[in-house]
């Protein structure tokens, strides 16, 4: 039994107000920072044998101390990036449907063909969700640790449970928030999704 605990990033500058990150790396918040701080003393209890995080700074911050604990290296996986949202970054939601009606409509109807303005079509995201489930299925470690972003994540999690990518948006994925997912002979099971209990 392989066990795969999902973990987003914590709060932003950038998700406080509201503005699309992408691959783009804006600062913690305040409250990020303890989010964090939090969520890395949790994780920290539990014998993980790898790390996985994307290469993205608001991953590893709570990725590489994880690891530290444990006194190994994280393993930093490019295709756990977050979506890339092109010429979307750094806008709100709102100003990206005044600047580009016609892309945003068709992102939100999660047509695997679509795709923002400049950035990667959820097909590709999908693609690179498929190389992360093949990766940990063939890793040796029976406890793996996560680390990566809320609009992957949520792709990632559709993958493991064989659904179709445009259920990606049924996931919250609160910032910092915990999912487990168990896997018995390649078929993957949640068994907790998108807790903050250990922020409380």
């Amino acid at each position: 039994m392989k066990t795969t605990y999902l973990v987003r990033h914590a709060e932003t500058t950038w998700n406080l107000e509201g503005r699309i990150q992408g691959s783009r790396d804006a600062q913690l918040s305040p409250n990020g920072l303890a989010q964090t701080e939090k969520t890395v003393a949790f994780l920290s209890t539990l014998p993980f044998d790898i790390v996985f995080t994307s290469p993205l700074a608001r991953a590893r911050a709570i990725a590489e101390p994880v690891a530290a604990s444990l006194g190994i290296l994280p393993i930093v996986v490019p295709e756990l990036r977050e979506i890339e949202f092109g010429d979307w970054e750094g806008h709100t939601w709102d100003e990206v449907g005044a600047m580009f009606p016609a892309t945003m409509a068709a992102w939100e109807l999660k047509s695997p063909e679509a795709r923002p303005d400049g950035g990667e079509s959820l097909a590709d995201v999908g693609d690179r969700a498929r190389k992360v489930r093949s990766m940990l299925e063939s890793n040796l470690g029976q406890l793996v640790l996560v680390v990566a972003h809320g609009g992957f994540n949520r792709v990632l999690m559709s993958v493991l449970l064989d659904l179709p990518l445009s259920t990606s948006d049924n996931s919250t994925q609160p910032n910092a928030s915990i999912s487990v997912f168990e896997a018995n002979n390649s078929k993957w099971q949640v068994q907790l999704r998108d807790s903050t209990c250990h922020l409380t």
